[in-house]
């Protein structure tokens, strides 16, 4: 496995409520919808980094989200958080995923962006390993451009 299995840029929901990171889905290997190619929208095989909206864009549309919020570049729709999403209660996901910004990609795929929550989608949270002390360190949010790199 490679080091962006550990640290996916988005984790797909399939039919049956397993996750798959985004470089097994873009990358062709696991849909057969994509019959073993790389998805056309996916970057070096992975899904393309969350990046603002912005309603000047000519391709910007609301029901992607509202202006500022990090969306990504191959999402057509987001619906919220997945924990309102009704179909997510068959699934039996994990708590920790629920909150999270649902999207659904150009290839019609479900899926959530690890650190991008429905209640402040302009920015990426990454948990940082607990300290001692028991509590998150300073370097645990990004910049808000979906790129991960500590502020």
């Amino acid at each position: 496995m490679t080091n962006s299995d550990f640290n996916p840029r988005a984790l797909f929901i399939s039919a049956d409520g397993m996750l798959y990171s985004d470089s097994l889905i873009c990358s062709g290997l696991l849909p057969a919808k994509l019959g073993g190619r790389p998805c056309p929208f996916s970057q070096d095989k992975h899904m393309p980094k969350p990046q603002p909206l912005d309603p000047q864009d000519p391709e910007y549309d609301p029901r992607r989200g509202k202006p500022g919020d990090l969306c990504p570049p191959c999402a057509v729709l987001q619906i919220g958080a997945l924990d309102d999403w009704e179909e997510h209660e068959q699934l039996h996901l994990p708590e920790e995923v629920l909150p999270l910004r649902l999207f659904q990609c150009r290839q019609g795929f479900w899926l959530v962006v690890p650190g991008l929550y429905d209640d402040d989608p302009t920015r990426i949270v990454i948990d940082a390993p607990d300290t001692d002390a028991g509590e998150k360190s300073d370097d645990a949010h990004t910049d808000g451009d979906g790129s991960g790199r500590p502020t």
